[in-house]
């Protein structure tokens, strides 16, 4: 029987017009285990991941992808209560390399959309974190 993620991934390569080969060049595996997949074998931890990394359009889009390709090779669940689960991922795929102040104004954006002031959780970190950044005095 054919899994969800070996259907995906014979769609995905018939889309993209890739061969078993091309497929297993573009993921860094041998052909055999391109073929293993689409017939329905689960791809180990590694190669799971070097799925996710070659069939992501962008950086941007990999939590995302990952996610999904983690429900349809059944390890783990879909979760129906998580308010937009796969656009929760494509967020937090596009902030994961911000810098510090980056990350600061969209906190700060965020607060501005949601019309909540600054949780108490967060006040803490950034006292924490500014406490580790000043330089003790000389003694």
């Amino acid at each position: 029987m054919i899994s969800g993620l070996g259907q995906w991934l014979r769609e995905r390569c018939e889309a993209d017009g890739l061969s078993l080969r091309d497929a297993a060049a573009r993921v860094g595996v041998n052909h055999g285990t391109i073929a293993k997949i689409m017939d329905g074998a689960s791809p180990s931890p590694q190669t799971f991941r070097r799925l996710v990394r070659a069939f992501a359009f962008e950086d941007t889009e990999r939590l995302a992808l990952e996610d999904r390709l983690l429900v349809l090779a059944g390890y783990r669940t879909p979760r129906p209560d998580e308010k937009g689960g796969g656009l929760l991922a494509v967020l937090i795929d596009k902030v994961s390399s911000f810098d510090e102040p980056r990350l600061r104004r969209m906190i700060a954006f965020a607060d501005s959309l949601t019309g909540t002031r600054r949780s108490q959780a967060y006040e803490l970190l950034v006292t924490h974190e500014n406490e580790k950044t000043q330089i003790a005095p000389d003694l």
